[in-house]
């Protein structure tokens, strides 16, 4: 077991001085974290399996029998014990609620939730970064602006620039939700070890903007307009344990870099072919090999052939990327990694808790899925394979799964989409 709060690792060269040198290091939590997710359907199900995470990695705290009923439920009061208006978070479960149901399953803890204007993004990615460099406490989330879609953040990586200064080089972090199950949307799977990259974890952690209630996701203003006032929409949300009257110490300054290309950027070499057959060196030159806990789970495993996705971040500008499955078997995906659309560098890697079936459909297929839920006069344009966090869709809770779209002419707005993963389609009217 391990209770230190960083792991010094070796010295780098800093190719701007000769007699310069940064120091890599590895923030972790105080005490391990065993995988958590949450068993039931319940869209609060997510936070409460990061918080009860987080109890563990701070506090060493051993999870409650049924501990998502539990620890929801006494979140579900908490919450109720709010001023008005009433939460309209899921379960009426919001993130001051969860942390005071923390602190009463381990009285000596110290849970806060720390909130951030739609302007204060570098803030809200310091204190992330704080809650494990200075106080060893898993920093718990939610990611692509989804009020249901959580995860603990348990160990991050980082090149010291300077006392106080650090370029992050990967987050890494457990999915709360259920194991085989699905976020709000309804087909999405959620998965358990998720590591980014710095600059995609900066696009990752975004303001929770959606999955907060259906009634008011989509209405202008969102759930933070009247009547319902959701203090937490649009805003960075960050839940952690900093021991009392530390809290005030003053957080680091931090860059979130981007992991080396496999290819010169902007020389528009990359397509399926490259991500499919260099996937694994992109994997060592962000130095995913030196992580035991990603590496020893990738390496019985074979690249798949990789697809393009032309998806878009949860604040709405363009991202291009590679899905590259890696694979246990023809069918079987035991995980999935993103590698960057311009120069092959490693975004993300994802482990299941469990290898997932994976039957990818093709472009004809895809065609042949979204025409059988045409309408009589109808057509379709489009079919480009594509991700948006913040789309109203059965299809949007994880880049990992992404979807042909299509727009259906001769209708006012419709629009089709097909499940990479599985050919599922279903139509957004």
């Amino acid at each position: 077991m391990r209770d230190l709060k960083r792991v010094i690792g070796s010295s780098l060269l800093v190719v701007c001085s000769l007699t310069s040198f940064a120091t890599a290091d590895v923030f972790i939590t105080r005490f391990p974290v065993s995988e958590l997710h949450a068993t039931s359907e319940n869209a609060a199900g997510s936070l409460a399996a990061c918080a009860v995470m987080g109890a563990q990695g701070f506090s060493n705290a051993a999870p409650p029998a049924d501990f998502e009923t539990f620890i929801t439920s006494s979140c579900t009061a908490q919450t109720k014990l709010q001023p008005p208006p009433l939460s309209v978070w899921p379960a009426t479960c919001n993130p001051t609620g969860m942390a005071t149901a923390l602190n009463l399953f381990t009285p000596n803890a110290h849970w806060i939730v720390a909130t951030f204007a739609d302007t204060q993004q570098a803030a809200a990615l310091n204190e992330t970064v704080r809650s494990l460099q200075t106080f060893g406490s898993p920093a718990v989330v939610p990611i692509y602006g989804q009020a249901d879609h959580w995860v603990a953040v348990i160990q991050i990586t980082a090149t010291v620039l300077a006392p106080g200064s650090f370029a992050i080089t990967q987050v890494k972090g457990f999915d709360g939700g259920r194991i085989g199950g699905f976020d709000s949307g309804g087909t999405n799977f959620y998965v358990g070890l998720q590591t980014w990259g710095g600059a995609p974890w900066r696009g990752t952690f975004f303001l929770v903007v959606t999955a907060i209630n259906a009634a008011c996701d989509f209405l202008p203003g969102g759930c933070g307009a009247a009547p319902n006032n959701d203090p937490f929409f649009n805003r960075y949300v960050l839940m952690y344990e900093p021991p009392l009257n530390s809290h005030n110490a003053e957080a680091p300054t931090t860059t979130f870099e981007k992991s080396p290309g496999i290819l010169p950027s902007g020389t528009h070499g990359m397509n399926e072919s490259v991500a499919q057959h260099r996937v694994w060196d992109s994997l060592i030159a962000a130095g995913i090999n030196q992580d035991p806990q990603n590496w020893n789970a990738l390496i019985g495993g074979v690249a798949g052939p990789a697809h393009h996705v032309s998806a878009v971040w949860p604040d709405g500008s363009p991202w291009d990327y590679y899905l590259v499955p890696i694979l246990s078997a023809p069918d079987t995906a035991i995980a999935f990694v993103q590698l960057s659309g311009d120069d092959g560098a490693f975004e993300g890697v994802n482990v299941p808790t469990f290898p997932v079936p994976f039957t990818p459909a093709s472009t004809t297929k895809a065609n042949d899925h979204a025409r059988g839920l045409l309408k009589n006069g109808e057509r379709l344009t489009g079919g480009t394979l594509t991700w948006n966090p913040r789309a109203s869709s059965a299809v949007s809770g994880s880049p990992n799964y992404p979807y042909y779209q299509y727009t259906v002419a001769g209708s006012k707005s419709s629009v089709v989409q097909v499940s990479l993963h599985n050919g599922k389609a279903t139509r957004v009217d």
